[in-house]
This record gives C-alpha cells, sequence and structure tokens, in this order.
C-alpha cells in the first residue's frame, strides 16, 4: 500500500516529539497490520522563533514556517502539521503561500469543542497565546466563549512553558501546583472545559489532575493528521478500483 507522507514542521522539540508520538498512538484506529504514513520531522533552531516572539516580529514568524513547510514539500510531503499554538496566529497567510495544504490546529480544536459541547474553555500557553486572543475569533464564529487567565496568571504559564517546559519537558512540583491553581481559577469562572493551548502543556496536565475537561491540541491535531491520510489512502484506493472496472 503506498503511504502518504506527512510532514510535522517542528517549533519546538517537545511539541514536535509529543505530536509524533501521538500519531503513532492513534495510528492502529485507521491503519493495520502495523502499517502507517510516512512521517518526515523538519524541526529547526527554536531560538531563531523565540526571538521573533519577544520581538513581535509574526513577518519573521511566518518566513520561518515557510521555510520549514518549504523543505518539507521538497522531501516529500504530502500536507504539514504544526505541532505549536502560538505560530498560528500566521496561519491563514501561511496557508496561502504554501505549496502543499497545512492544517490549521485552531480550526481543529474548534471542531473538538463542539464536538464535546464546550460552551465556555480557558485557554492555557503562551502570553501571545492568551492575552493575543489566538483563538477568539475562531472559537467565537462557533458561539464558544474564550476565557483567559489574569496578566498574574499568565506569567506562570509563560514561565512554566519557557524556562521549564521546553528545555526539561517538565515543571517542579511547585510549578505544577501554581498551574492547576489557574486552572480551579478557571473552573471559578464558569469553564466547563480547558484548552492546553501550548503543546508542551501536555506533558505535565491532563484532565485527572486538572479536574475538568481537557481538549489537548496536540492530540487532536495528531488525529486530525492520521486522518488525513487515511482519507488520502482511501480516495487513492478508490480511484484503483475506479480504474479497474
Amino acid at each position: 500500500m503506498k503511504m502518504p507522507t506527512i510532514g510535522v514542521a517542528g517549533v519546538t522539540i517537545p511539541g514536535a516529539v509529543d505530536c509524533i508520538e501521538k500519531i503513532n498512538q492513534h495510528n492502529s484506529t485507521y491503519f493495520f497490520n502495523n502499517e502507517h504514513p510516512n512521517l518526515i520531522l523538519y524541526q529547526p533552531n527554536f531560538g531563531i522563533m523565540q526571538s521573533a516572539f519577544i520581538a513581535d516580529d509574526w513577518n519573521r514568524v511566518l518566513l520561518e514556517l515557510s521555510k520549514s513547510v518549504e523543505a518539507l514539500s521538497r522531501m516529500g510531503a504530502d500536507f504539514v502539521v504544526i505541532p505549536a499554538n502560538t505560530v498560528h496566529r500566521v496561519i491563514l497567510d501561511l496557508q496561502k503561500q504554501s505549496s502543499i495544504p497545512v492544517l490549521n490546529m485552531l480550526e481543529i480544536v474548534r471542531d473538538e469543542c463542539k464536538a464535546r459541547k464546550i460552551k465556555k474553555i480557558g485557554i492555557l500557553g503562551t502570553v501571545w497565546t492568551m492575552s493575543g486572543h489566538l483563538y477568539k475569533e475562531t472559537l467565537e464564529a462557533s458561539g464558544i466563549e474564550e476565557v483567559i487567565p489574569s496578566d498574574e496568571e499568565q506569567k506562570i504559564f509563560q514561565n512554566a512553558i519557557f524556562s521549564e517546559l521546553i528545555p526539561t519537558g517538565t515543571v517542579k512540583a511547585a510549578t505544577l501546583a501554581a498551574m492547576l491553581d489557574v486552572v480551579a481559577a478557571l473552573k471559578e469562572r464558569g469553564c466547563d472545559g480547558i484548552a492546553l493551548a501550548c503543546t508542551e502543556l501536555p506533558l505535565v496536565l491532563n484532565e485527572s489532575n486538572c479536574g475538568i475537561l481537557v481538549i489537548d491540541t496536540t492530540d487532536v491535531l495528531a488525529i486530525a493528521a492520521i486522518q488525513k491520510a487515511a482519507k488520502m489512502v482511501a480516495k487513492a484506493q478508490n480511484n484503483l478500483l475506479g480504474s479497474d472496472t
């Protein structure tokens, strides 16, 4: 069976690795006998992207993502996923200029919220994702209210992500406790779900320790990638059957 090729445009190493692991975990739902789509990871230096975030240089973010997508295209990827939330601020521009399809995590997360009947969701991620209201327009178009933590609560997540999760893949016990306090505050504000809108957060947060419905943005992106690959295989098989009749 000829398999499609999924391109993973990594932004951080922990986020990219978690996405690949979750693609593998969901693979057996759609493919059998240990078959799976081809997969290519392109992982550039995150320091360049981090500097662009700090400088509020979203044109540079778009440029760096475009380089990754086109590198994956040259290596044979049929479509691309980007396991990082913050960079999706430029997703529409990236899709317009890319030579191959790029999945939109914002739309995938919105669809998962709708499927799980979430009406008011707390957004956890980087300050650019939270205070920048990355998900607001996409969610509100479907009648879902976005709720973000206070400025002080956002600092807890920003420090956890950049000082602990990205370099180590985990957090200290005190940091985790502070993060869970923020989750509890969002629950008190009426949220019926939490979006882990940073692909490092699922490494330490989940429904068990949050005590609320959780949308793992890495997981839903991985599922969407496998589903797209499976549809491509089914379409190719149907075309082959049609040509034989």
